[in-house]
């Protein structure tokens, strides 16, 4: 079996890949040689996303630090690096990339690198892969848990030690305090609905993510995870057997108060189109979700 981590970058998170990628190094310690990885990574370094000719740091010491960051800490497995492609220009044509170019893949990992994990979440990952897999589950979503954040929609992947603190705890939350310590044992088990954000260490099988693809009309930023949410909900009501399962107990979590990249975005020009690529992706949402509600109604077998 083979999973692809595929992860996005922009210079000023040179600092989190850095973090990413080795705590990815100390995870492929507790691995197995039962499944086999590739780490797909883009370090964006497009004009149109930073202004070169106002950055400090110039575009090669991003690209040769990049660089010398996987060699390091990629031995363990297969990778590539991408740096020129304008069509990756956000985590979701990143995504979409990803699962175009490996169809020799059984899942995806979709990471940010502003998250901390322990060392032995790709090892549980893996596990609770094969598990499901061996009850003759396809279509899945698999995700870790995580402490109270944004509204209460959310608790249905908050750990049960969380659920009483405030909305918005992530805000100023210890995130190594809150995600490396033991909690007590860790079990696969399914939730009744489907609740997921795409870069938190989201596994997804690659039969369902065939089924619903990664849209290109979404462009490079915002709703891919929506979209797969809607689209799980349609197959369920269509009668396919769509899942998604937490690993209880194993908390990871966005880190906001640790993140080490305060100094290197003084050295950057970035340029955001943030706003304009949500933009693009709203607006062809519902267009979307009506062409894969139509295809499913044509012909379900056919998705």
């Amino acid at each position: 079996m083979k999973g692809v981590i595929t992860i996005f970058a922009l210079p000023q998170e040179l600092e989190d890949l850095a973090l990413t990628l080795y705590n990815l190094k100390r995870n492929s310690i507790y691995l197995d040689t039962t499944v086999k990885y590739k780490v797909e990574i883009t370090m964006c370094l497009s004009d149109k996303l930073t202004n070169w000719d106002e950055s400090k740091l110039p575009k090669d010491y991003i690209k040769e630090r990049t660089e010398e960051l996987v060699t390091k800490f990629l031995d363990w497995c297969e990778w590539t690096l991408l740096w020129g492609d304008e069509n990756i220009l956000g985590c979701v044509s990143q995504r979409r990339y990803s699962l175009n170019n490996n169809l020799d893949a059984d899942f995806f990992i979709w990471l940010d690198c502003d998250f901390i994990f322990k060392d032995t979440t790709l090892s549980y990952m893996t596990q609770a892969y094969q598990t499901v897999k061996e009850e003759n589950i396809d279509l899945f979503i698999l995700t870790p848990q995580f402490v109270k954040q944004w509204d209460n929609t959310w608790d249905v992947i908050v750990n049960k030690s969380f659920l009483n603190y405030p909305l918005d705890y992530e805000l100023v939350a210890d995130v190594y305090k809150d995600t490396l310590p033991d909690i007590g044992d860790v079990e696969v088990k399914s939730i009744p609905t489907f609740k997921f954000a795409g870069g938190w260490f989201t596994l997804i099988s690659k039969d369902l993510l065939i089924k619903t693809g990664v849209p290109e009309s979404l462009g490079h930023y915002g709703l891919e995870d929506t979209y797969i949410i809607e689209c799980c909900n349609i197959l369920r009501q269509k009668g396919k057997s769509v899942f998604q399962f937490i690993l209880e107990n194993h908390i990871i979590g966005e880190s906001y108060t640790h993140r080490p990249n305060e100094t290197i975005k003084k050295y950057i020009s970035s340029i955001s189109k943030k706003d304009e690529f949500t933009r693009i992706a709203h607006l062809n949402f519902p267009i979307e979700i009506n062409k894969f509600y139509e295809r499913s109604n044509s012909s379900i077998n056919s998705l």
